[in-house]
């Protein structure tokens, strides 16, 4: 089984929330760097609509700066699994995960290397 790779954003001070923090060129680097590895994405709810919110192709035109758009175009390329009981369908490249987890994330396909990210 390959590995699944977690990742989660934090400031100095404890902060986790990807709303509150700030980015810079050089951690959108490394994240699209894991994105390269990442056969899929697994997402909580909020944090795919924020993702979905700022780099669906959709974004108005000047919404990013330049050095974000290699992170726009490897997350919207990538196969995404959202978990969430709340969400009644996705879409962009994703597929709705209800239930237990456990037993079916890694139902997907023994082989995958999975990317998650979560904000709570």
């Amino acid at each position: 089984m390959r590995p699944l790779r977690y990742t989660v954003n934090v400031t100095l001070d404890g902060c986790c929330d990807h709303r509150a923090m700030f980015t810079d060129e050089d951690l959108h680097r490394h994240a699209t760097e894991n994105l390269a590895q990442a056969d899929a994405l697994l997402f909580g709810r909020v944090t795919y609509e924020l993702m979905e919110a700022a780099f669906r192709p959709s974004v108005r035109a000047g919404a990013r700066l330049d050095w974000m758009e290699p992170f726009a175009h490897a997350i919207d390329a990538a196969k995404k699994y959202v978990v969430s009981s709340t969400l009644d369908r996705v879409d962009w490249n994703a597929e709705l995960v209800r239930g237990d987890l456990g037993n079916r994330a890694f139902k997907v396909d023994s082989s995958w290397r999975l990317y998650s990210s979560f904000l709570v």
